[in-house]
């Protein structure tokens, strides 16, 4: 690879105040990137440059972190270096790029926005009008794309930051829902000209707070729009108080043991009694078992808690009232230990309890109060983040879950650069991991009503081998580890520098050094480092427990998807846990993919620890992750959700997020962008939301019937709550019989019959009449696929390249290597996009991550009435990685993507998979080369 002599980039970053009293603070570097804070919800941070081609691709990793106050110095794979100097005073940012190849012509900055941008907040390019972030979901994710000399962004509170950009700077504004994340960003694609190494960007604040309007009433309420149950005065609080009771009283839960289980059903079933919670295995169905002996499904509330706190510090002018820290209200502020509160946040929702019952806050009255409310919707126990209220739960025999110490807060910090994820090789950290057991774990070991412990919440397990390279082994043991074990594989440095096509001097200079992990050997031996990682981590998670608590069970790690999607992962999980547990964002239960995480584990039971619904327009509240239409569709979805899942033989509970709601102005640890979606069952004036919870008690009062097989479960009748689970299919694909012409015709194609698409709707809200038929056939250089397809609104695509798939067309996702393997794509797997039409008015097709793309003979013809058309294309097998011989299995599958303007999908539909296609192969159907 030929290397440029080395070149200097300079960026100035001048942080400027546009207003008295408001500059944004010193740049602040960190793990995730350039943190440029110009004061309220303006916090911004520009990720570290990635390093390009033409397309955007990234070509070279960043494999090595060194972070101080005032520099920071970035190394690539392939040897390209970037510092990165604060000069003081001024504020500005000097970069310097050095030994980087030709193949590297832009730098990719990208800034996440806040989604409370959504309220209120703005965009404006090159001085132009402010064009606002979209409330809801736009047709388009794209907001803006184009060359400019300024973008600005302000957020809803005033503050915001202007950026004055070099020439010829591409720039994009994303609102990320369509790929559900509430979440704006800011791309900025510079290209890096070796004959102009150098431009300037200039940062300015914007306005500030104290000039912001109120945004929340006295009663911590958006004091934007209306909504049913929006509190109106004190009044109102008072007359619930009055009334609530009979509200309660309506419902009538089944008649249930003490701890919530089913009566009488143990000896039924052939339970053992033991005291305390545990799982058993009666024929093919998991169990879990309540002190009693009875059968328990875990219908849990994650934050049954006070804790609904929201950051006041430094914008007290958002808020119409806040009371004086020392006075009637003192409870409802953070509190901190030992009798301590924070002055910094406060609970608009406990404020609201106290003007209701005219008592401070007590964590024991506030669960005793709960706890009958949330039993007569059928609830029967307290899920994670749950505040200890021991007295409580003890006096109510009210069931609960806790967590072990492994947090920051215990005295245990994470690896740089990895979300809450220990080092397990660290003597100081095992030591310390001991003593808080025996300190806080093991007073506990006799308490019938602990169900359980969860490790941690939500740790990126799959940065594990991206991070631990980069890091010093000065600093680190698991880097330690690394190096000794590549020093015992390899024994002299010379086989190691061929394996990873590294110029390492020693294997003590790889310490900290780090390490590009870019060859075959190299990706094998970070598999196998991982895989020892994990074992080292669960095991000792496993053993410490237990040296002090032998009767509860260990219940996981509250893992998000795409950690969980892991088969080397849940295998060793399941080695070590008795529940393994996995937050669950989805709107409808995927039975294959969860068998196969079921599978992966050696058949371990599961707990879906983490799911909710909001409903933006019956609440002011934007920010929920998944939205309903209303407070019923909340519940129905609820419904759907919990019993297609507790009918699965291995599902023993679920958890619902949260009691209360979010606060509208963010959650306390967020700062001014905590999150604020309706997430609870009662809102911040202590309603319930009635219609929500109406339907969730059918299912939670039905729970035991349902598992017992006694009713049939509920399936909620909107397409966007359902996930209907495929079979494995298989297409056969003949042998051409003669030159194949790409035409829209089937001359010399084998006699085998078309195959249904069928109507599996994975995304969007209904099919809208498209329905499709495919065939494909093959002969020595060129597979061949033809889809006639029904749609009132044909050949609508304006897209190209890597976003053809939001237009009408068709993805077609291969895989040749290990054909029974599931999980994530490999490195071999191809996903092929065919537009039925593009930007260029024709069909184009895009090979997804290709380095070059190739050429593919394309088609699209309109059906003589206009309501379909015909597509069709030949798509060379060096293309695809490989060359059939007749009898070859590979994974196959077909996606069609349908759109009624040719900017924005509407709906998609797959043959065999799911809208995960384009990062898990597990549900792709096979293809057999006749």
């Amino acid at each position: 690879m030929k290397t440029h002599p080395i070149l200097s980039l300079i960026a100035l970053f001048c942080l400027l105040a546009l207003s008295a009293g408001m500059r944004a603070t010193a740049p602040n570097f960190t793990n995730e990137g350039i943190e440029i804070d110009a004061g309220g919800l303006s916090r911004l941070t520009m990720g570290y440059p990635q390093l390009c081609d033409d397309t955007g691709k990234e070509l070279h990793p960043l494999v090595e972190k060194a972070l101080a106050e005032n520099e920071a110095t970035l190394k690539y794979e392939g040897g390209t270096t970037v510092n990165i100097i604060s000069a003081p005073g001024d504020h500005s940012l000097s970069f310097t790029v050095s030994s980087f190849s030709g193949d590297i012509k832009r730098l990719l900055f990208q800034t996440l926005i806040p989604f409370q941008f959504s309220e209120g907040g703005t965009w404006r390019i090159d001085g132009a009008k402010e064009t606002p972030f979209p409330a809801t979901q736009p047709a388009s994710p794209k907001l803006y794309g184009g060359a400019a000399a300024e973008v600005a962004l302000k957020a809803g509170d005033g503050t915001g930051l202007t950026f004055t950009l070099p020439p010829y700077g591409w720039n994009e504004i994303f609102d990320f829902r369509q790929w559900n994340w509430k979440t704006f960003a800011w791309k900025l694609h510079q290209p890096l000209d070796p004959a102009n190494p150098s431009f300037r960007i200039e940062v300015a604040s914007i306005g500030g707070t104290a000039s912001a309007a109120v945004q929340y009433d006295r009663f911590g309420q958006s004091v934007k729009g209306e909504w049913p149950g929006k509190l109106k005065s004190e009044a109102e609080l008072k007359a619930d108080a009055s009334t609530e009771k009979a509200y309660y009283d309506s419902f009538r839960p089944p008649a249930l043991d003490p701890f919530g289980g089913l009566p009488a059903s143990g000896p039924q079933l052939g339970l053992k009694k033991t005291g305390f919670f545990h799982v058993e295995k009666t024929g093919d169905k998991w169990r879990l078992v309540d002190p009693a002996g009875n059968l328990f499904f875990h219908l849990g509330i994650c934050v049954f808690s006070s804790t609904s706190h929201t950051y006041i510090g430094k914008r007290h002018q958002a808020f119409e009232w806040i009371p004086p820290f020392d006075g009637d209200y003192r409870t409802a502020f953070y509190p901190y230990g030992n009798g301590g509160f924070s002055p910094d946040d406060f609970s608009f929702y406990l404020a609201n309890l106290i003007r209701k019952y005219g008592k401070p806050i007590d964590e024991n009255v506030f669960a005793a109060r709960m706890i009958p409310r949330v039993r007569q919707w059928g609830f029967n126990s307290a899920g994670a983040f749950t505040s200890p209220a021991h007295q409580a739960w003890t006096a109510a025999q009210f069931p609960y879950v806790a967590e072990l110490p492994v947090h920051p807060w215990d005295g245990l910090q994470p690896l740089p650069g990895l979300n809450r994820v220990l080092d397990p090789f660290d003597d100081a950290i095992r030591a310390k991991f001991d003593a808080l057991c025996a300190e806080r774990v093991a007073p506990l070991a006799a308490d019938p009503l602990l169900i359980g412990y969860f490790l941690e919440n939500e740790p990126l397990y799959e940065d594990v081998p991206r991070v631990i390279p980069g890091l010093k082994g000065s600093e680190n043991a698991c880097k330690r580890k690394l190096v000794d074990q590549l020093r015992g594989k390899y024994g002299s440095i010379e086989a190691f520098n061929t394996a990873w096509a590294l110029s390492a001097a020693s294997f003590d200079a790889l310490l900290d050094q780090g390490l590009a992990v870019a060859t075959p050997a190299a990706r094998a031996d970070l598999q196998a480092y991982t895989d020892f990682f994990f074992e080292t981590y669960f095991a000792l998670m496993e053993s410490t427990f237990r040296k002090y608590d032998s009767n509860h069970l260990l219940i996981g790690n509250r893992l998000q998807m795409g950690t969980i999607n892991n088969e080397s992962l849940c295998r060793i999980m399941g080695r070590h846990l008795d529940v393994v547990s996995f937050n669950y964002y989805t709107n409808g239960i995927d039975q294959a993919f969860l068998d196969k995480l079921h599978r992966w584990t050696g058949d371990k039971p599961m707990i879906l620890s983490e799911f909710y619904w909001g409903s933006t327009p019956d609440s002011g509240l934007p920010g929920a992750i998944r939205e309903a239409g209303t407070q019923k569709e909340r519940g129905l979805a609820y419904r759907n959700y919990v019993e297609q899942a507790a009918v699965l033989d291995y599902i023993v509970g679920v958890e619902w997020y949260t009691l209360v709601d979010q606060p509208a102005s963010g959650v306390w640890y967020g700062k001014e962008q905590g999150e604020n979606g309706n997430t609870g069952l009662f809102s911040i004036a202590d309603r319930p939301w009635k219609d929500a919870v109406a339907e969730m008690a059918k299912t939670n009062h039905g729970i035991y019937p349902l598992i017992l097989g006694q009713r049939p479960p509920f399936a909620y009748d909107s397409p966007r709550f359902q996930i209907m689970g495929n079979p494995h299919l298989s297409v056969k694909v003949g042998r051409a019989e003669g030159p194949v012409t790409v035409n829209g015709r089937t001359a010399n194609w084998p006699g085998f019959p078309t195959v249904s698409l069928g109507s599996r709707l994975v995304q969007g809200v209904d099919a809208g009449g498209v329905e499709a038929v495919f065939k494909t056939c093959w002969d020595d250089t060129r597979l061949y696929f033809i889809i006639h397809v029904t749609d009132a609104t044909p050949l609508k695509n304006t897209r190209s390249g890597a976003d053809l798939w939001m237009g009408d067309g068709i993805e077609l996702f291969f895989g040749r290597e290990n054909p029974g393997k599931e999980g994530p794509l490999l490195p071999s797997d191809r996903q092929v996009l065919i537009s039925a039409s593009s930007a260029s008015g024709k069909p184009e097709a895009h090979v997804v991550n290709a380095t070059e793309q190739p050429a593919i003979e394309t088609t699209a013809i309109l059906d003589p009435d206009g309501k379909g058309y015909i597509l069709e294309a030949a798509i060379p097998f060096a293309a695809l990685g490989f060359k059939p011989k007749t009898g070859d299995t590979i994974l196959f599958d077909v996606a069609l993507d349908d759109s009624s303007d040719g900017k924005q999908r509407l709906r998609q539909f797959a043959w065999n998979g799911t809208d995960r296609n384009s990062t898990e192969r597990g549900q792709w159907g096979s293809a057999v080369f006749k």
